[in-house]
């Protein structure tokens, strides 16, 4: 039995690869088990394994972030046009056309990501490649996310809130508040970066655009830096 369905396997795999409209519902069949059937994750050979992480315990409040209920709303959405069985979900999927498929193979694949860095939990590799996924999508983080009092600057040393205002002010903004207490520095330092699209580094995108590769000089090798190393620092403080 396994000689023959040991073949019989290779033979599904020939037939999916020749078939990229059975390959691509054989793959979002196996995430939307995953993501809206948990429980029936193994109904599907396909050995692809997703998983969906909880943010809210690590960050309380993300959910309910711009960023958070655009998630949420397409979870909604999909899992109203999505069957209430598992057992009927691929017979669904096959009427479906490219484009929902596609659309509903992003929303899985999205709500699967896990970048956070945690000084515990070294990852630089897949760090790293969340640099180039917020990169390649252009992410935002001022449409999501604001420097506050409780969100960031109560949280950091002082050093860390006036350089925040220095970068989205003037230094001589930040001098005026260099003496404040920590709470006093922490709401002043809310009022002054208002409106203007600050973000500590963590948070930031490069652009391709913005940092062309330089030459490395012959016969010297460069490390490539640290991916993670200011948020371990972020997180220190």
């Amino acid at each position: 039995m396994i000689d023959l369905t040991a073949h019989r396997t290779m033979g599904l795999r020939d037939a999916v690869q020749a078939d990229e409209n059975i390959a691509l519902t054989v793959v979002v069949h196996a995430l939307a088990l995953q993501v809206f059937y948990p429980a029936w994750g193994t109904w599907t050979p396909l050995q692809l394994r997703l998983s969906v992480t909880g943010l809210e315990r690590l960050a309380p409040g993300v959910s309910d972030s711009p960023a958070g209920r655009r998630v949420a709303d397409r979870l909604e959405a999909w899992g109203a046009r999505l069957p209430e069985e598992a057992r009927d979900l691929w017979a669904v999927l096959m009427t479906l056309p490219p484009s929902d498929l596609l659309d509903l193979m992003a929303c899985c694949a999205g709500v699967g990501l896990y970048a956070v860095r945690d000084p515990h939990d070294r990852k630089p590799d897949a760090i790293a490649h969340a640099e180039t996924l917020a990169t390649a999508t252009g992410l935002d983080m001022t449409g999501t996310w604001t420097a506050t009092a409780a969100s960031y600057f109560s949280r950091v040393s002082k050093a860390r809130v006036l350089e925040a205002v220095t970068e989205a002010t003037t230094p001589e903004e930040a001098g005026r508040i260099a003496g404040f207490k920590k709470g006093d520095m922490a709401d002043a330092a809310e009022r002054l970066v208002e409106g203007k699209g600050w973000l500590p580094s963590v948070l930031r995108t490069v652009s391709d655009a913005a940092e062309p590769d330089a030459p490395e000089p012959e016969g010297e090798a460069t490390e490539p830096p640290a991916a993670d190393d200011d948020a371990y620092r972020f997180a220190a403080e």
